[in-house]
């Protein structure tokens, strides 16, 4: 079980390594120099804090192997990281041989029509396509070709922030479907979970399962499963707040993902969500007999 742990938190910065580099080669065309800090940093924040959420998960568990286990974490978390840093190396030098043959993708990628929304828009923001309304966008695209959206997240008090079109996809005909009596809901239902800030998450799960329930028989058994291993989550009174946030993250990132065409999703994101959500349920029982009853059919929908 200690290495499943070990596996889990191995794909799962694997999968985070691979986001921001799908983000920077789409608003540059390429990876720099300066990248490889920038993200190596980012992985090395995320290994630290995944050595001492093992640490913690592995000293409760008690044994003789403990001491061998936070070993074995520390020194895989530090080869991930190594070895992801020695791949940016490699694209960086790629770049320095090959100039023209990116910068004439890059110069493909100019041509792609850049994202407009107009105000009022419904739209999906960043990767864990949080639901919002566009409030205000520019006349003019900002230097690196893409247009300024001011948008307001559903569910946070803060102030609306600013997003790139690139970092936003259309939301067609939400309200409608919001408004639909036989589409999967998800209710949050007593007053702890209420104080949760999970407006974006639930959103995002809600509206996903909505797309996936018009599809087929297949896809309305996935869309179920998510719904109800949602609401387990939020009314499970052996996770903490901050785990109850994290998996519903996780299920967010799911239903988002089950939305997507199967050519078009993201298997190390997939597998790494697959194998991290048994671990960050573990002390949950009731959560555990129903991820054993569930888990088959939403993997199977998603192909890992």
């Amino acid at each position: 079980m200690g290495r499943l742990y070990i596996d889990g938190a191995e794909q799962t910065a694997r999968a985070l390594f691979q986001i921001w580099v799908d983000l920077i080669k789409q608003r540059n065309g390429h990876i720099a120099r300066c990248d490889i800090d920038f993200i190596a940093n980012k992985i090395a924040q995320f290994g630290s804090a995944q050595k001492a959420n093992l640490n913690h998960a592995f000293d409760q568990q008690g044994g003789g192997v403990v001491s061998l286990l936070i070993s074995e974490a520390a020194r895989r978390m530090q080869a991930v990281s190594a070895g992801l840093r020695r791949d940016l190396e490699i694209m960086v030098r790629e770049y320095e041989a090959f100039p023209k043959k990116q910068e004439g993708e890059r110069e493909s990628m100019k041509q792609t029509p850049k994202n407009r929304y107009s105000v009022g828009r419904r739209v999906l923001v960043g990767i864990g396509n949080r639901p919002g309304t566009v409030e205000s966008v520019a006349d003019v695209p900002t230097v690196m070709g893409e247009f300024m959206h001011v948008v307001k997240l559903d569910g946070h008090l803060d102030l609306p922030r600013q997003v790139m079109g690139c970092d936003m996809r259309p939301l067609p005909e939400l309200d409608a479907d919001l408004r639909s009596s036989n589409r999967p809901t998800i209710h949050i239902q007593n007053s702890s979970v209420a104080n949760l800030n999970l407006g974006s998450q639930l959103g995002t799960i809600t509206a996903n399962l909505q797309t996936i329930s018009a599809g087929d028989e297949s896809q309305r058994q996935f869309a179920r499963a998510l719904e109800e291993l949602t609401q387990a989550v939020l009314s499970e009174t052996a996770l903490q707040q901050n785990e109850k946030q994290e998996v519903v993250d996780a299920i967010s990132t799911l239903a988002e993902q089950g939305a997507k065409k199967p050519e078009q999703r993201s298997k190390v994101t997939l597998k790494a969500i697959a194998t991290w959500i048994p671990t960050a349920i573990s002390a949950a029982n009731n959560l555990m007999t129903l991820w054993d009853k569930l888990g088959p059919s939403i993997k199977g929908h998603l192909g890992v």
